[in-house]
């Protein structure tokens, strides 16, 4: 963004902040492209006092417990291949990451996962699934092909997330002013889908000048009280009634159930598994991981800094025994996390 836009963007922001008449303006940014994007462009810089950027449970890698990676790390001494994406592997479990554990095939997609099970018949093939909506549908069209193609050395350990009902209880707990919506999932479940969280909502794209825009969508909203404001920012990706094949798709194989999040507990109908009908492709079933057990450090905020409680540099192991090259949380680990962003693009301030 050169000078000339910066200028212009400080000074609408800050007429449209001044008309709020609010000491202090909660914006909660939910995606984790978002929080590196604004990080990247230094957006913050332009934003007036009375407005503060929090960022929110958005990254899929970090939001996912330490459970999740423990059950990983008993499939792989079971003798089971694990194809997962590579920000897992650098997530700490009970006793350290994942690197050095062997039967790990990383993908960059789940058909990578799927390909990979039926070049080798021989072996048991997990996909450790994580994400949201977009994820999500890629898994169902992935199990449509399983299924047709009658694999059976394949299946999927699902901590796939459902995001609404997280923003209902942040928007509660945390005093939040507005959001600013993930346009990733909402191409996929749509803008409607984000009625009822009760704040100003605006759906953003990822280029500077959109979320700059959004961020003053959501202030004019918070100056006429208007709770119910939801805008389609970014609709050139985004449909009022997202994706309807995608969702159709995700509606036959998979449905809401308690998940985990970390900084959360567990949350009703905010993860998703596969149906009874499908169970033999569940590998939480099929291998048994029911015994398994995890346990969060407690010297990491990571849970907190998902959830806007605090800063990312507010947690005490931040740019000293954390950093991006030896993490010691998620949100450090992965290339989407709060963390990561604030230390590789502006050193640890706000």
């Amino acid at each position: 963004m050169d000078l000339r836009s910066a200028d212009f963007w400080r000074g609408a922001l800050a007429k449209a902040a001044a008309s709020c008449n609010i000491p202090a303006i909660r914006i909660m940014e939910v995606c984790g492209t978002h929080t590196h994007a604004i990080a990247k462009n230094n957006l913050r810089e332009l934003l007036p006092e009375s407005v503060k950027l929090i960022s929110g449970p958005g990254c899929p890698i970090c939001v996912s417990g330490v459970l999740f990676i423990e059950k990983i790390r008993t499939l792989l001494r079971k003798g089971v291949t694990v194809a997962m994406f590579g920000d897992l592997l650098r997530i700490p479990g009970n006793d350290g990451t994942l690197m050095g554990e062997k039967n790990l095939q990383l993908v960059y997609s789940p058909e990578d996962a799927l390909a990979f099970a039926i070049k080798n018949p021989d072996k048991e093939v997990v996909f450790a699934a994580v994400g949201f909506a977009p994820t999500l549908s890629a898994a169902a069209a992935l199990m449509q092909g399983c299924c047709e193609a009658k694999v059976k050395n394949f299946s999927i350990l699902s901590d796939f997330k459902e995001i609404t009902p997280v923003l209902t209880a942040l928007t509660q707990s945390r005093q939040l002013s507005g959001l600013l919506l993930p346009g990733h999932v909402a191409s996929v479940v749509g803008c409607n889908y984000f009625k009822n969280l009760h704040v100003p909502a605006v759906v953003a794209g990822f280029e500077p000048e959109n979320i700059l825009h959004s961020i003053k969508l959501i202030l004019e909203a918070v100056t006429v009280s208007n709770n119910d404001f939801l805008c389609n920012n970014y609709p050139e990706a985004v449909r009022d009634n997202g994706n309807t094949f995608a969702l159709k798709l995700i509606d036959e194989y998979f449905e809401p159930t308690v998940s985990t999040w970390r900084g959360l507990g567990d949350i009703d109908f905010s993860g998703w598994k596969l149906k009874a009908d499908h169970a033999g492709f569940d590998a939480e079933k099929r291998f048994d991981l029911s015994q398994v057990s995890g346990r969060e450090n407690p010297a990491c905020r990571c849970g907190e800094v998902l959830t806007g409680a605090i800063e990312p540099q507010e947690c005490p192991l931040f740019g000293k025994v954390c950093t991006p090259e030896k993490p010691a949380g998620a949100c450090m680990s992965s290339s989407e996390g709060a963390c990561a962003a604030m230390f590789q693009y502006q050193g640890g301030r706000l």
